[in-house]
């Protein structure tokens, strides 16, 4: 076998994609667009320029989307590892990045919808001061859903849910299809 394989060229058994498969490899390619990024639910978000390159994986049994930008001013990048699990009948997404997850890696999964949207559920510890100062720890949501309006366009939006389940537009990034010259 050669040294230059990797999940993405690397050889494997056959394997019978469904229509989420077919549905998840339709996002292969290079994107770049605009993100937008609520700190504040009620103020102004904030905007940055994002590069993706999505590559189909294991023969098309995932995608893995690479991204990089920018949040808060500072350069940012990431990884989401999509997948259809046949046997489960839904979705599942593993999430890591430089800026919102930390070191940590965020899991969420979500059936399949009428309108060919993917839309996952995680969710991430984060810590909030009682009425003591004492710093404690909560669960908060994490929806992540993703559509192709067209071939040329792939939107990614993620929504955070409070503890007490108020969910909130927390970054939007409307993906353009690159064409190579």
């Amino acid at each position: 076998m050669s040294q230059d394989w990797n999940a993405t060229n690397a050889p494997t058994a056959a394997f019978d994609s469904g229509a989420e498969h077919r549905l998840l490899n339709r996002w292969v390619g290079r994107w770049e667009g605009p993100t937008r990024t609520w700190f504040d639910p009620s103020g102004a978000p904030e905007e940055s320029r994002t590069q993706a390159c999505v590559e189909g994986l294991l023969g098309g049994r995932f995608v893995r989307w690479d991204y990089h930008s920018t949040a808060m001013g500072q350069p940012h990048a990431g990884q989401l590892i999509v997948g259809f699990d046949v046997m489960e009948k839904q979705f599942t997404v593993a999430w890591v990045d430089s800026f919102h997850m930390s070191a940590n890696m965020m899991v969420s999964t979500g059936a399949p919808r009428e309108d060919g949207r993917v839309s996952v559920l995680g969710s991430y510890a984060a810590g909030a001061c009682d009425e003591h100062g004492v710093t404690q720890s909560q669960r908060w949501g994490w929806r992540t859903v993703i559509h192709q309006p067209d071939a040329d366009t792939l939107v990614l939006e993620s929504f955070n849910i409070s503890p007490e389940g108020r969910e909130d537009r927390a970054v939007e990034t409307r993906l353009t299809r690159r064409r190579e010259a």
